[in-house]
């Protein structure tokens, strides 16, 4: 299963620029909305197109320029740099979005976070508000407690983070040219004296210019401007039911490679806000050896790969702005690292043998597998199995390795029928077994996640089963049978069950999307043919 090719040429992709409608799953708490990919006309792209590499290069060259000193709070830099954030958004016609109407929110010693509110569309929902929010301070010329040396010298923070504040100036311009904004209003907020310990954002939220049980998320950008390899870093995922997913949704045109973290911890501005029980998302590119020190220059911004992050972000943004209902918390979420998902997810589920043999691995290729030892009171010595057969086919697939072994096993129906060769028979022996337990379909193991609703989380892929045939790994998720969503791993299940030869379904990996197709009996039809 190739999930790097482009979404643009495939139908699912075709399927989610037109209207779609909320996806609704029923759980012991009610109908929860997960997601809703709402109607993308022309407007909606022309203003995701606005995102331009140039656009948001032009913005990190100035304010990583050296007249500004590497923009630590409170100097001169730093104000100068708070001051073209201000204008540029009060340009856009936005209103400020300070408790006097203003665009700066003055607080500690002379710092400024600079914020402006974009109103929605919905009399209801346009209360609610979406936070999209970046740090615009950097450290200045340095010290030994936050420089990687050599201090002394300006520490332009071109990637720390002029990228991620002309991130917040690009969305703000593009949501600007929507005809009609979002139900619910969005509050870009560029924080101050993050560097010195997350001081912007905590005084927001301590001092709030709106409610804060008004804000039903906060998304936020820091070091977005160095993507390598397709890879984008999102924390917080777990911190509202049905993020992971929203997020993957809105990456299909864009391919981007997501390490969905565990880690959740307070080393952004994102922090304070999930302390206030907000589910919040946070966006990165990763560390590199310039960060921290006067080698972090624009010229180094891979402006390209931000363009296709900060349209994700955009698109991201969107949903939840117009989502009939956004994620609840999740306070557990900084309880969970990424130890938790190695005990979660990392180990492999003991299955219970059906057959009872053990066998020797071949290192060539040959015909069959050859039994080398037949467990007493086991359904293969119930079925005359010995040491020393060489199982040729099986369950109606001809086996050739291990892999088709240990696939036809776990899916057979019972009765089933096994044919052998046996020393000093000339013709395979045609053997009756009856397995122990059930059968596993598909061949896959699976367990749910309170984090992630409608979805099931694959925890083995049993070798030479129809899933491992198609190209399903451990991790994946499955969002969807037929092309129907399900609440649970039972309803799950029965969609399954109901299947006849072949089985589609919606494949999440790395936060890539993908239509992938089970046959089910395609062992038995294609050695058949």
């Amino acid at each position: 299963m190739d999930f790097s090719t482009s979404f643009r040429t495939r139908p699912f992709y075709r399927r989610l620029v037109g209207r779609l409608v909320p996806i609704l799953l029923l759980c012991s708490s009610g109908w929860i909305v997960v997601c809703q990919a709402a109607e993308k006309n022309s407007s909606y792209f022309a203003a995701l197109e606005s995102i331009t590499a140039s656009g948001l290069a032009q913005d990190v060259d100035y304010l990583a320029d050296a007249a500004l000193e590497g923009r630590e709070a409170g100097t001169r830099g730093g104000r100068a740099a708070g001051d073209y954030l201000a204008e540029r958004l009060a340009k856009l016609h936005l209103r400020g979005g300070g408790v006097d109407g203003g665009f700066l929110q003055q607080f500690g010693r002379n710092f400024r976070n600079v914020l402006a509110l974009l109103d929605g569309s919905d009399p209801q929902l346009g209360r609610q508000v979406i936070i999209v929010g970046a740090h615009y301070d950097h450290v200045g010329y340095g010290n030994p407690r936050n420089s990687r040396g050599p201090v002394g010298y300006i520490h332009p923070g071109a990637d720390d983070n002029a990228s991620g504040s002309s991130a917040v100036l690009k969305l703000a311009e593009a949501f600007t040219l929507l005809p009609e904004q979002p139900k619910r209003s969005i509050l870009f907020l560029l924080f101050d004296a993050e560097e010195k310990g997350l001081l912007g954002s905590q005084y927001w939220t301590a001092h709030p210019t709106i409610p804060l049980e008004h804000v039903a998320a906060m998304l936020d950008m820091d070091m977005i401007g160095r993507l390598r390899n397709g890879r984008l870093v999102v924390y917080g995922t777990r911190s509202g039911s049905g993020l992971r997913r929203l997020v993957s949704q809105q990456n299909d045109p864009f391919g981007l490679l997501l390490e969905f973290s565990w880690t959740l911890v307070d080393d952004g501005d994102h922090y304070p806000f999930f302390v206030h029980g907000i589910p919040v998302l946070l966006f990165h590119t990763g560390v590199h050896d310039e960060y921290h020190s006067p080698r972090d220059l624009s010229k180094l911004i891979n402006s390209e790969g931000m363009s296709r992050v900060v349209r994700l972000i955009f698109a991201t943004v969107y949903e939840l702005a117009d989502c009939p209902q956004v994620p609840k918390v999740r306070k557990t979420a900084n309880r969970e690292a990424e130890e938790t998902r190695k005990v979660l997810f990392g180990q492999v589920p003991k299955l219970p043998d059906r057959l009872g043999i053990t066998w020797l691995p071949e290192l060539g290729p040959v015909e069959g597998v050859r039994v080398l030892r037949v467990a007493p009171g086991s359904p293969a010595e119930k079925a005359h199995f010995q040491a020393g057969d060489r199982i040729v086919r099986f369950a109606g697939r001809e086996i050739r390795s291990d892999a088709d072994l240990i696939g036809a096993v776990r899916g057979a129906e019972n009765p089933t029928v096994a044919f052998v060769r046996r020393l000093g028979q000339q013709q395979p022996l045609e053997l009756s077994v009856q397995l122990d337990g059930s059968p596993l379909r598909l061949g896959i193991t699976w367990r749910t996640d309170d984090a992630e609703p409608g979805a099931v989380i694959l925890t083995y892929v049993v070798p030479g089963s129809p899933a491992a045939e198609a190209g399903l790994q451990t991790g994946d998720r499955i969002y969807q049978v037929a092309g129907q969503d399900f609440a649970d791993e039972i309803r799950f299940a029965e969609l399954v069950k109901s299947a006849s030869d072949t089985v589609e379904l919606l494949v999440e990996r790395d936060g890539r999307q993908q239509i992938v197709v089970l046959h089910l009996a395609a062992g038995r039809l294609r050695r058949a043919a």
